[in-house]
C-alpha cells in the first residue's frame, strides 16, 4: 500500500460510510420499534446503503485490480468480488430506484414541492 497512498484514504472513507449506514439503519429500526412509520428515513437509508455497496465493491476491485475480476470456480479464488461488483448496480434499482427514493426524501422529508 505504500506505493498506492490513495488506498488508505479510500478505505477510511468506506469505514466511515459503513458507520453512517449503520446509524441510518438503527434510526429506521428504532422508529419502527416505537410504532412510527419511517417514511423518508427508510428512503434515505436505502439510497445510502445501496450506493455505499457500489462504492465498497468499487474499492475492492480497485484494491485487487485485474485479480478482482476472477469469479468463484476459478482455481485459487477465495473471494468473489466480481459478483458483488456486478450485483451492486442492481441494488440501486431494486426496491425503488435511487431517483425515486430521492424524490420521497425531497417531498416528504424536506417538504419540497413536487416538480
Amino acid at each position: 500500500m505504500a506505493n498506492r497512498p490513495g488506498i488508505r484514504t479510500e478505505l477510511a472513507d468506506r469505514a466511515v460510510e459503513v458507520n453512517v449506514g449503520t446509524m441510518l439503519a438503527y434510526r429506521v429500526a428504532t422508529m419502527q420499534a416505537r410504532g412510527l412509520v419511517p417514511n423518508h428515513e427508510a428512503s434515505a437509508a436505502k439510497v445510502f446503503g445501496s450506493e455505499m455497496s457500489q462504492r465498497i465493491a468499487s474499492t475492492g476491485m480497485h484494491l485487487l485490480g485485474t485479480a478482482g475480476q476472477l469469479r468463484k470456480g476459478t482455481p485459487g479464488v477465495r473471494l468473489d468480488l466480481a459478483s458483488g461488483y456486478m450485483g451492486a448496480v442492481g441494488a440501486t434499482i431494486a426496491a425503488g430506484t435511487s431517483e425515486i427514493q430521492r424524490g420521497i426524501i425531497a417531498t416528504r422529508g424536506l417538504g419540497l414541492p413536487r416538480g
